[in-house]
Parts: C-alpha cells; sequence; structure tokens
C-alpha cells in the first residue's frame, strides 16, 4: 500500500464521469444539505404566525424552495451528466448559493403584493377550486396566472408572498434552460452551457423582477425564449404552441410576436402555422371557461388592460423620460400619446421593411437581433410603457453577447436601464434620474440596430463572394 493510497483513492474519481448510481446519491445528499440550510435560514414574515406554528411553516417553506432546488439541480445534472464528478458538486453548491441567495429577499413585500395580489389570493382562499376559476377576482390578469394564484391560495395560513415568489423563482429555472438551450445553436460543451444557465439566473433584471419583486414577466418571457428556440431548429409546430402558452399569461408577449416575420422569412416557419398561436391560447383559458367565465372575457381581457395606465411614461427608460416631469403624465398622455404611438408603430415598420429587404441574408444570429431590436425600441417609443416591458431584451442581449463576445455592451446597457428604472419604480429614491436610463436605453438600441445592420450587410457580401467563385 502506498502512502497517498486513501487520498488518491478519493481523488481518482473526481475527474471522471460519475454512474448514474453515484449521480444518483450525490443528487439525494445535495438536496438534504440544501434542506438543512433552508430550514435554518431567516424568515421574518413568519413571526406575523404564532409562534406554536413557526416551525411547521419553516419546514413547509423549506421544503418548496428544496423542492425548487431539486428541479434546478435535477436539469443540470441531466444537461450535464457527461461531466466529471468534481464539476457536478460544483453545480450543486452554485445552484444551492444562487436559490439561497434570492431566499434572502423573500420577506421584502412590493406595494403590487400588498394592493392586488394579497387581497385576490385571500378571496381566492374563500372559494372552492371551480368557483375560483371562474370568478373574475383580478379580472386585469389572463386567467393562467390567476391559476397560479388560485393554487397558493390553497395553502390555508400561510405567508402567501413566498409562494407567489417561488413561483417567480422557479420560473427563473425556466427562463435559464430556454437561455442555455438558445446558447446552445452556437456554445459547444456541456459546461459552457451549464454556465450560461446560471448567468441567466442571476441577471440583476431577473433577481430583481423575481425574487424580489415577486413579478411573473419571467414567465411570458421563458415560453417566448423556448418559442425562438424552437423556431431557429425548425421545429414550428412546438414554436407556435409556445407562442401561444406565453400569450396566454402576459400582453407583453406581443413585443416578441414581430419575431415571426424573420422566422417566416427564413422558412423556419409558414403561414399555417401561426394558426397554432390563437388555438394554445385559447387552450390555456379552456379551465376559466370550465370554471363559468365568459368568452368574451377570455378573448378581450387584453383590450381592457390597453384602457389602463393612461399615462405617457410608467418608469419605463424610453423617450418619454426627457419630457418636463414637473408635468401630470396623464396629461403628457393626452398630448402627446398619438404621436407617441405612431413612432412605436412606425420604429416597428422601419425595421421590418429592412428584414424584407435583406431576407436572403437573415442568419439565426440576424433573427435574434432583429428579436433584441424590437423588443428593446418598440417599448422606447410607445406610451403607457412600464420599467418591466423591456425584460425580454435585457435577457435575450445575453444571447448575443454570449454568441459574440464583444457585444458585452448589450447586455451591461440594458440592464443597467432596467436596473435604474427598477429604482424609481420601488420604494425608495431611484439611483439616478430616470434620464440616464433612457440614455443608456438608447445606446443599446443604437448598438443592436448597428450589429443587425452588419449582420445583414456581411451575409450579403459573403453570398455575393459565393457566387463569384
Amino acid at each position: 500500500m502506498t502512502k497517498n493510497f486513501v487520498s488518491d483513492t478519493l481523488r481518482a474519481p473526481l475527474g471522471k464521469k460519475p454512474p448514474l448510481a453515484v449521480q444518483a446519491v450525490l443528487f439525494l445528499l445535495a438536496t438534504a444539505v440544501f434542506y438543512a440550510f433552508a430550514v435554518s435560514a431567516r424568515y421574518a414574515v413568519l413571526d406575523e404566525f404564532s409562534d406554536y406554528r413557526i416551525a411547521e411553516l419553516t419546514r413547509i417553506t423549506a421544503i418548496v424552495y428544496t423542492a425548487i432546488f431539486a428541479i434546478a439541480y435535477g436539469v443540470q445534472l441531466r444537461v450535464g451528466r457527461r461531466l466529471s464528478l468534481d464539476v457536478q458538486i460544483l453545480l450543486g453548491v452554485i445552484t444551492g448559493a444562487v436559490i439561497l441567495a434570492k431566499i434572502s429577499l423573500l420577506d421584502y413585500v412590493s406595494d403590487d403584493y400588498t394592493i392586488f395580489l394579497s387581497d385576490w389570493i385571500y378571496s381566492y382562499s374563500q372559494l372552492g377550486i371551480k368557483e375560483g376559476l371562474g370568478t373574475y377576482i383580478g379580472s386585469d390578469y389572463t386567467p393562467p396566472y390567476l391559476y397560479l394564484m388560485l393554487l397558493v391560495s390553497r395553502f390555508k395560513n400561510f405567508p402567501w408572498q413566498y409562494l407567489v415568489k417561488a413561483i417567480s423563482i422557479l420560473t427563473d429555472v425556466l427562463l435559464g434552460y430556454a437561455v442555455m438551450k438558445l446558447c446552445s445553436l452556437r456554445v459547444k460543451g456541456d459546461g459552457a452551457r451549464l454556465l450560461v444557465f446560471h448567468i441567466a439566473g442571476i441577471l440583476p433584471t431577473v433577481v430583481f423582477n423575481g425574487a424580489y419583486w415577486g413579478q411573473c414577466d419571467a414567465i411570458y418571457t421563458s415560453f417566448c425564449l423556448l418559442a425562438l428556440y424552437m423556431g431557429l431548429t425548425k421545429r414550428p409546430v412546438r414554436s407556435m404552441i409556445f407562442f401561444g402558452v406565453a400569450l396566454s399569461f402576459k400582453l407583453q408577449t406581443v413585443f416578441f410576436l414581430p419575431v415571426l416575420l424573420p422566422l417566416w422569412l427564413r422558412r423556419d416557419i409558414g403561414l399555417r402555422h401561426v394558426l397554432l398561436i390563437p388555438a394554445a391560447y385559447m387552450a390555456m383559458m379552456i379551465p376559466a371557461l370550465w370554471g363559468g367565465k365568459s368568452l368574451h372575457h377570455v378573448l378581450t381581457v387584453y383590450a381592457q388592460q390597453a384602457g389602463t395606465y393612461n399615462f405617457i411614461t410608467v418608469n419605463a427608460p424610453n423617450l418619454y423620460q426627457f419630457l418636463p416631469q414637473e408635468m401630470d403624465r396623464a396629461t403628457l398622455y393626452t398630448m402627446f400619446g398619438p404621436m407617441a404611438m405612431t413612432l412605436g408603430f412606425a420604429f416597428l415598420a422601419g425595421v421590418c421593411a429592412l428584414l424584407c429587404a435583406r431576407r436572403d441574408s437573415i442568419t439565426e444570429d440576424g433573427v435574434l437581433l432583429a428579436c433584441v431590436l424590437m423588443l428593446a425600441g418598440v417599448p422606447y417609443f410607445l406610451p403607457k410603457m412600464h420599467e418591466r416591458y423591456t425584460f425580454g431584451a435585457d435577457v435575450l442581449s445575453l444571447v448575443l453577447a454570449i454568441y459574440k463576445p464583444r457585444r458585452i455592451a448589450l447586455p451591461l446597457l440594458f440592464g443597467f436601464a432596467s436596473y435604474l428604472a427598477y429604482t424609481a419604480g420601488l420604494p425608495g429614491d431611484a439611483v439616478m434620474d430616470l434620464k440616464w436610463a433612457a440614455m443608456f436605453q438608447l445606446a443599446g438600441i443604437l448598438l443592436t440596430a448597428a450589429e443587425l445592420w452588419r449582420s445583414l450587410n456581411g451575409r450579403s457580401a459573403a453570398n455575393v463572394a459565393e457566387v463569384k467563385a
């Protein structure tokens, strides 16, 4: 026996791919360790409940977030099943640290939760399942998100904000997976892809939006990114179904839908496939219709939303931050609203015209650039935009930077613009005047437009050279 036999025996498996049984043991062990940390975490809101229930509520909360950890880690072990044991252990450590960091943000209570969600969930808790599906509580939201609130309401005498944020944090996992799949079109190697998965989950916009604020923008964005991935890999049926599911959750999906044009121009999808979007939307409405909601409501809920918040801007990092801030936002909307609508649609029409003119030059990279340009640019000119409406551009610009690292300025500019806008929308003073957010957003839009122009013309030049050869 050599002097270092024990050390060598323990060290040898770390650099090798572990068998399935070892991965299963690793998964169970990591989940147990995470639960031990989660059950020891500080949950301040639980102090509002009776002392004798705190231990029980803490265990339930720890179980919920341990389940999220298990899903996130299980996905990574599946993707990285060929990686060495030490890397798989590292993935578990990183995943646990990220989710525990998000748990530390659970006790922040937003005005949206206090004013709207908590009352909706309480009202749902007084109703049965079918009655809850058919009621018009929270009717300015589409039914699929309200299904989730109805599910949360089934947990009686529980801090519901923890469950609302659990939905957001779980969706962060789906968002990271969608970003990873898009990047897999260019990025090789399981380790690199999983690194992308983690970067997407800790983007400031993602953390602020979900774990801190408890918003649901990651839900529709995740499905839109998966739809985009399916389109680029020529699976149009799945792509349109994902777009339909996304649209059933939030109106802001319409900022993604213009990407159907370059996908169609590239023949990734056909016109007949687009009919699956409303079909998937209506399929998501079946529980609400079964519960008793009217067909008119599920078809017109977005029209009702469009009539609210008649302000020129609602903390969005857009052009209208340069208007006199001392003037009433509703008055500014009355004065400039029609012009703003015209500018927004004119911008969209200009991008679409460019894509049609260069339809033979659209690459995968060009599709993503065009999508980011529309996600960032259209809300820059439209009125009634909120700070969260550029969430898709913040996330998808990360993919552009991973495709070509020289584009790193794009996620930095869009992310910082959103960060400034978020600080204005949350309690406390804004970090900087929102004019700066508008300027950072504009810089990102101009850089994206320049990259799209370069992509379209670069492909054209390559085609010409190939023909001449």
